[in-house]
């Protein structure tokens, strides 16, 4: 009989587990990173927040300190549980969010700089405040340049201004990377040990030729004196 093909091959994939979250106690400058874990966790699980009520909860979870008095106190009105979630991120975010004006933005970007950082990691910390601020592609692209160390300044005036904020920083990381190479490179060669060199050529002494060997007495030879031959 005609063999019947086997069933298809099912495959699984499994989710990998997700960090234990994080609490959150109204520190400043933290309440964006929070809501992201948070918002994480509702896109992986969709299943157990199925509606605001179960992630408004989620949140209210991980909370402490003063940020947990804060829902205490909201708690008191029963719609502050059952959402909208929009009105409560409103509220939270009226609270505990970095809400900073556009004049504070514009005075910590300028006054930014990379110091010894790299400029991968200077360019995370500078596109944080940008992405805030309204201010135009070629005034953001300015300011980076300026807060970025001199030998990478040099070095971009060899090349063409890229078009946006995004190409300069591309461009700097990879003329950051390339630099860094190099030092280390010299660095490495600078330290290698060096061989001592060889003392000039000397030819050894020679020894001046030793005598010949005496020759033993040979008294059949010798000469004897008239007074010893009447001994």
């Amino acid at each position: 009989p005609p063999v019947q093909p086997g069933p298809a091959a099912q495959f699984c994939f499994r989710v990998a587990d997700s960090p234990p979250p994080e609490t959150f106690s109204g520190e400043y400058g933290k309440s964006r990173g929070f809501l992201l874990h948070c918002r994480l966790a509702f896109e992986r699980s969709p299943d157990y927040f199925v509606n605001d009520s179960a992630k408004i909860s989620y949140i209210v979870g991980l909370l402490r300190g003063k940020a947990l008095q804060w829902a205490e106190t909201r708690s008191r009105q029963a719609s502050f549980l059952q959402g909208p979630l929009t009105d409560f991120l409103a509220d939270f975010n009226l609270n505990f969010g970095d809400v900073e004006s556009q004049t504070e933005l514009a005075k910590k970007i300028w006054n930014l700089h990379q110091g010894r950082q790299t400029v991968t990691d200077f360019a995370i910390e500078f596109s944080t405040l940008a992405a805030n601020f309204s201010g135009s592609g070629d005034m953001l692209k300015g300011a980076f340049v300026q807060a970025l160390n001199d030998r990478i300044k040099d070095q971009l005036t060899y090349c063409q201004e890229p078009s946006t904020l995004e190409e300069l920083i591309a461009l700097a990381i990879r003329i950051d990377k390339r630099l860094r190479e190099r030092s280390g490179s010299v660095s490495f060669a600078s330290s290698a040990p060096r061989r001592a060199p060889s003392p000039p050529y000397r030819a050894c002494p020679q020894e001046p030729p030793s005598p010949p060997p005496e020759e033993p007495m040979q008294l059949g030879r010798t000469r004897l004196t008239p007074e010893e031959w009447q001994r």
